[in-house]
């Protein structure tokens, strides 16, 4: 059976669904089940082959079809920034299409993404107190990322998938908490980011039968979090939460996962495409040196005017995030029950159905994006949806310093260091990884002279 026959025939199996849960019940234990069946069935499909998972059912059924676990799947740039301008969504413990099964995982703390009313506007609030204006910061951040840079040197090359999580750790600890992780910490903590997937199994399965795999990763997170509370910014942080009556467990927890999750598995994968991508383009990459030349020397420290006067790098990290974004997918639950037209049948669903956008589709949609494959600088991006698009309750709080923290690596990377050769640049569209260059090596890796 070709990988087409497969994608369509476990939509079909769908479509038999809907109207089974509709009179068994979404959230009996039946219905559970049922829905439990059915996502690891499409899983086990979209693990190996996401994208051609996405068009098969997207060019073959619509701009709407069901997908995982009966969740409605929305694929155009339209639809999916209609969902993310919802107020306001209801969420669950989901990190995109990915269900979180195993709250272990987590020492049972829901991710901020899945927090609701209360609880999400406090945890949302000490995010943005956790995160600094990065125009203001700017020498402390190029002190960091050229520390990393130099430490690069040292091992004469930088491995994008490799390196740049841990070098994200070890920045973004001593922005959020002032704390200097040691070289095991950070590889703890990249160990317990890769693993992550294990927290979309059952708790039983991931606690306790897995256990070799998780339970190293879940002391690691009990040691930091508690690390955390050590801070010198720490009594501040519990002060704001505790306004919204957030504990510390809420509290350090989340910014655990702000960190780990959104901000290094997110930032260091569309830093390592912005790298693949100047590392083909070579006169984009002359392009880009020579406007850095125009307002930095390369020597003394940047200017907090450097930020703005990076205009094409702006423009490169946002194409990039838009044909290859760190967050694929966003997810929010439905209010009520309705009917929904998937391809040409009127299918019902129920209460609490995840309703699903594909950031990756709606980005290269061809009715927003005039030859949306091409990588194209002078763009729009006015409504762009990666950081979970602007102006509403979901958007992104890290977006300024996740853009800032990329400028400002790219500018001391290209402007002070060079290398004797490059690995293949190749973005891997069929496991489900991040989509980044991760085997990209940049290799006899010096400081310039």
């Amino acid at each position: 059976m070709t990988l087409k026959d497969k994608v369509l025939e476990g939509h079909d199996r769908q479509l038999w669904l809907a109207p089974i849960l509709a009179k068994v019940g979404y959230d009996t234990a039946i219905g559970k089940l049922l829905r439990l069946v059915f996502y690891y069935m499409d899983a086990s499909i979209m693990l190996n082959a996401w994208r051609d998972f996405l068009y098969i059912r997207k060019d073959s059924i619509g701009d709407k079809y069901f997908a995982v676990d009966q969740g409605i799947m929305h694929s155009s740039h339209s639809q999916v920034r209609e969902l993310m301008q919802t107020q306001p969504q209801l969420r669950g413990n989901d990190l995109g299409i990915i269900r979180i099964l195993a709250p272990s995982y987590l020492l049972d703390n829901p991710l901020s993404l899945g927090t609701n009313a209360n609880e999400h506007t406090g945890l949302r609030t000490v995010f943005l107190q956790a995160l600094p204006e990065p125009s203001g910061q700017i020498d402390f951040l190029g002190d960091l990322v050229e520390q990393s840079l130099l430490e690069a040197v040292k091992r004469g090359e930088l491995h994008i998938g490799n390196d740049l999580p841990k070098i994200m750790l070890s920045i973004l600890h001593q922005v959020v908490f002032q704390i200097s992780l040691s070289e095991e910490e950070i590889t703890a903590s990249s160990s317990y980011i890769k693993g992550f997937a294990l927290a979309s199994l059952p708790n039983f399965i991931s606690k306790y039968l897995l256990a070799i795999l998780t339970a190293p990763n879940i002391r690691h997170r009990q040691y930091l979090t508690k690390q955390y509370q050590q801070s010198v910014r720490w009594p501040s942080y519990f002060e704001t939460g505790a306004q919204y009556q957030l504990n510390e467990h809420q509290i350090a927890n989340s910014l655990f996962d702000m960190i780990h999750l959104a901000g290094t598995a997110g930032t260091s994968a569309l830093l390592g495409s912005v790298i693949g991508v100047l590392c083909l383009d070579n006169a984009l990459r002359n392009d880009l040196v020579t406007q850095v030349n125009a307002f930095w020397n390369g020597k003394e420290s940047l200017d907090p005017n450097a930020l703005e006067q990076s205009t094409l790098l702006n423009q490169v990290i946002l194409e990039t995030a838009r044909l290859y974004p760190p967050v694929r997918f966003v997810s929010q639950l439905t209010t009520e029950a309705g009917e929904v037209e998937i391809g040409e049948q009127k299918c019902p669903f129920q209460k609490g159905t995840r309703l699903l956008g594909s950031i990756f589709t709606a980005n290269r949609d061809a009715s927003r994006y005039q030859n949306p494959d091409d990588f194209d600088v002078t763009r729009n991006f006015s409504d762009i949806l990666s950081w979970n698009g602007e102006g509403h309750e979901r958007a992104c709080p890290g977006r300024s310093l996740s853009i800032s923290l990329i400028k400002i690596f790219c500018l001391h990377l290209f402007k002070n260091y060079q290398w004797d050769s490059i690995t293949e640049v190749k973005w891997d569209f069929e496991k489900v990884t991040a989509v980044t260059p991760n085997n990209l090596v940049l290799q006899g890796f010096a400081q310039r002279l």
